[in-house]
C-alpha cells in the first residue's frame, strides 16, 4: 500500500505516448515500515508536449528528519513545491538554473517555518532531505541534499549518482529547512534505453545491496512489485525506518527539442529577393527596410491581420551555412517566447509555410546607431535615460537566462519619443541550450564573438559570454555615444588583440568631451576595466554610478594617481626626471 504523498504517479508501464518524445515507464512504492508516521514523500510529474520538451519529466524523493516535529509536512511541502514551481520557471531557463532557484526559494520558506513559530513562542523544525531527478532529452539532472540516494542501473552496473550528507555515525550534515542558505549537489549523466533509475530513502538502499536490488529487477519486469519487494526486503533486512523506492525504466529517448525545432525548420526553403508588391505567404511587400549580405528585411502588410509587419529573410548566401540558419531560427524562437514592450516582438510562424523567415513587430524610430549620427555630442542627461531603458531591456534578457552577444547601437531602435527597443538578438545564447550541450562547464556560456570593437577582453581569452561581459559591450555602446569614439585601440581582426590584459589602455572620455564631469571617466573605466575582476560586477553598480548628482560627487579623478589621470602626464614627468639624472651623471664625469 502506497501511504505516502505522490503527484502524477500512475501504474506501471504507463508512458509518454509521443512517438518522437522521451518515453518511460515507472513504479513506485512507499510504507511506514516499523515507524508510527511514514515522513519520507515521493513523486513523479510526466510532462507532455512543450512542458516535455522544455522542462522535462520530474521525480522527487524526500525524507522528513525524525527529529523534527513537522518532518512529515517538510517532506510533503519539498516535493509538492519543488516539481509546482520548478515548473513555472521561464521557458527560456537551463535545467539547472531552474531547480536551484526553487531549491534555494523552498529551503528560505521551509527555515522561515522555525523563526516565525520561534517569535510565537512555538517549536517547529521543517527539516527535510531532497533529492530530485530531472529527465530531460537524453540526460538526467541530479539535486541532492541529505541521505536519500539516486542510482543508474545499466550494462555498466549499479552506479551512485548520489553520496550522502552524513558523518559515520549516520549523523545528517546537511538538510532543507535547517539553515538560511543551502548547498546542492548537482551533476548530471546520459541516458540509453533501457537504463533504470532508482530512487530510495536511506531506509531502504542502506539495507539492501545493490546485487540483490539487480537480481530483482531481471526476476520481474513490474516496477511496482519490484519496488514494493525491495522495500520489503529492506525491512527483512534489518530497516526499522519508513521505506521509499522509485523505480523509473528508460524506454525511449526523444530528438533534442531545440535541436528538432532548428532540423524542421532547416528543411524550409529560404525565398528569393523579393519585389515590391509580391507576396509571401499572406504577407504583402510594400518597401525594402534593410538589405545586406547576411539578411532582407522588409516592410510588409499582413493581409489577414490588416496591420503593419517587418518580414526578415536570411539571404540566400547562407543556404548551406547551418550555424547561421541556427542562429537565425534561434533568435525566432527567442522572440516568440520574450514578451515585453522594450523588446521587438516575433510573431508565431505560420507551421504549414513552406518558406524560412520571421515576421516581427513593426517599430518606427532610426538605430541607435544611426541616431549617434544625428546626435554626435548628446547631453549626459539624454545618455543616462538611453544607459537605463537599456539596462531594463537586458536585464530582462538575464532573468529569462539569455546573454545578447553582441550588444552594439545597430541592434537597437529608438523612436522620436526616445524610446528604445532591442531588434536583434540572432547572436543570443539561451540557458535552455545549455541542457543539450556536451559542455561540462553547465554554468556559463559558450563564446559567440558578435562585434570585435564590442567584445568583453576575457572572451578573446578563453573566457565565455556572460551578464558581466554583456556590461562591458553596453560602456562600450555608451562610450560610444558620448565621443563617437572606441575606447581602445580599434580591433579590425583577432590577430590585432592585445595579449594580455594590461596591454589594455583606457582612452579618457575627456579627451574628447572637456564639456564632461570628471567622474565620468572613473566611472567608464570602471565599467571598461579590461580584466572582469575590476570592473562592475552588476548593472546597477554601473547605472548608479553613472547618474550619481554632480552636487553630490566628489571630485575622485583629482584622487587618482596621476599614472590614470594622465597617463601621458605621468610619462613625460619620468621622462623628465630621467633626463635630468643622466645629465647629472655626465657633468660629474
Amino acid at each position: 500500500m502506497i501511504d505516502s504523498y505522490a503527484v502524477d504517479l500512475q501504474r506501471n508501464n504507463t508512458q509518454n505516448q509521443f512517438n518522437d518524445s522521451l518515453a518511460i515507464t515507472f513504479g513506485g512504492y512507499s510504507s511506514q515500515g516499523d515507524k508510527s508516521e511514514n515522513q519520507d514523500a515521493f513523486a513523479l510529474k510526466m510532462s507532455e508536449g512543450l512542458d516535455l520538451e522544455l522542462k522535462g519529466h520530474v521525480a522527487v524523493i524526500a525524507d522528513g528528519l525524525s527529529s523534527a516535529n513537522c518532518a512529515a509536512k517538510a517532506s510533503q511541502m519539498s516535493v509538492c513545491h519543488f516539481i509546482e514551481e520548478y515548473l513555472a520557471t521561464p521557458e527560456t531557463w537551463s535545467v539547472k538554473k531552474s531547480a536551484a532557484k526553487v531549491i534555494s526559494s523552498l529551503n528560505k520558506w521551509l527555515y522561515s517555518r522555525q523563526l516565525i513559530a520561534d517569535e510565537k513562542g512555538l517549536s517547529e523544525q521543517w527539516f527535510s532531505t531532497f533529492s530530485a531527478l530531472v529527465l530531460k532529452g537524453d540526460r538526467g539532472h541530479v539535486f541532492h541534499v541529505g541521505d536519500c540516494q539516486i542510482v543508474k542501473i545499466n550494462s555498466d552496473g549499479y552506479q551512485e549518482l548520489t553520496k550522502d550528507h552524513a558523518t559515520i555515525s549516520g549523523t545528517l550534515t546537511r538538510a532543507l529547512g535547517a539553515d538560511s542558505h543551502i548547498e546542492v549537489d548537482y551533476k548530471y549523466t546520459s541516458f540509453a534505453p533501457q537504463d533504470i533509475i532508482m530512487l530510495s530513502c536511506d531506509g531502504v538502499h542502506h539495507f539492501v545491496k545493490p546485487k540483490q536490488i539487480i537480481g530483482l529487477l531481471q526476476e520481474n519486469k513490474n516496477l511496482e512489485k519490484v519496488s514494493k519487494a525491495i522495500c520489503q526486503l529492506a525491512s527483512e533486512q534489518g530497516s526499522q525506518d519508513n521505506l521509499t523506492c522509485l523505480l523509473i525504466k528508460i524506454e525511449q529517448l526523444p530528438q533534442q527539442a531545440f535541436n528538432q525545432l532548428v532540423f524542421t525548420r532547416l528543411q524550409q526553403v529560404i525565398p528569393p529577393t523579393l519585389k515590391l508588391g509580391s507576396k509571401l505567404d499572406h504577407f504583402e511587400i510594400l518597401d525594402v527596410l534593410h538589405q545586406t549580405s547576411r539578411s532582407h528585411v522588409y516592410l510588409a502588410k499582413d493581409i489577414i491581420e490588416k496591420k503593419l509587419v517587418v518580414i526578415k529573410i536570411p539571404s540566400v548566401n547562407f543556404v548551406d551555412d547551418i550555424e547561421y540558419l541556427s542562429s537565425f531560427i534561434k533568435e525566432g524562437w527567442i522572440g516568440e517566447k520574450i514578451t515585453h514592450p522594450a523588446i521587438m516582438k516575433i510573431y508565431p510562424r505560420i507551421i504549414d509555410s513552406k518558406f524560412l523567415y520571421h515576421v516581427c513587430e513593426y517599430i518606427e524610430g532610426q538605430t541607435l546607431a544611426a541616431w549617434m549620427k544625428d546626435n554626435p555630442k548628446p547631453s549626459l542627461i539624454k545618455v543616462r535615460d538611453i544607459l537605463d531603458q537599456l539596462i531594463k531591456i537586458l536585464r530582462v534578457l538575464q532573468r529569462q537566462d539569455v546573454v545578447h552577444c553582441d550588444i552594439k547601437g545597430d541592434n537597437f531602435i529608438i523612436d522620436s519619443h526616445g524610446r528604445v527597443k532591442l531588434i536583434d538578438f540572432g547572436s543570443s545564447v539561451v540557458g535552455v541550450e545549455l541542457d543539450n550541450s556536451l559542455s561540462e562547464k553547465v554554468d556559463q556560456y559558450s563564446f559567440n564573438q558578435g562585434t570585435l570593437n564590442f567584445s568583453a577582453p576575457e572572451l578573446f581569452y578563453g573566457h565565455e559570454n556572460n551578464h558581466q561581459s554583456e556590461l562591458y559591450s553596453l560602456a562600450v555602446l555608451i562610450y560610444q555615444m558620448l565621443t563617437n569614439r572606441l575606447p581602445y585601440k580599434e580591433i579590425s581582426q583577432l590577430d590585432t588583440v592585445p595579449k594580455q590584459y594590461n596591454l589594455w589602455r583606457y582612452k579618457p572620455i575627456t579627451t574628447y568631451r572637456i564639456d564632461l564631469p570628471k567622474y565620468l571617466d572613473r566611472v567608464m573605466s570602471t565599467a571598461l576595466a579590461a580584466n572582469p575582476v575590476n570592473r562592475y560586477e552588476h548593472y546597477s553598480e554601473f547605472l548608479a554610478q553613472f547618474t550619481i548628482s554632480k552636487n553630490t560627487q566628489l571630485n575622485v579623478q583629482d584622487n587618482l594617481p596621476l599614472l590614470e589621470r594622465d597617463p601621458v602626464k605621468f610619462w613625460q614627468g619620468i621622462s623628465a626626471v630621467l633626463l635630468m639624472i643622466l645629465i647629472s651623471v655626465l657633468i660629474y664625469k
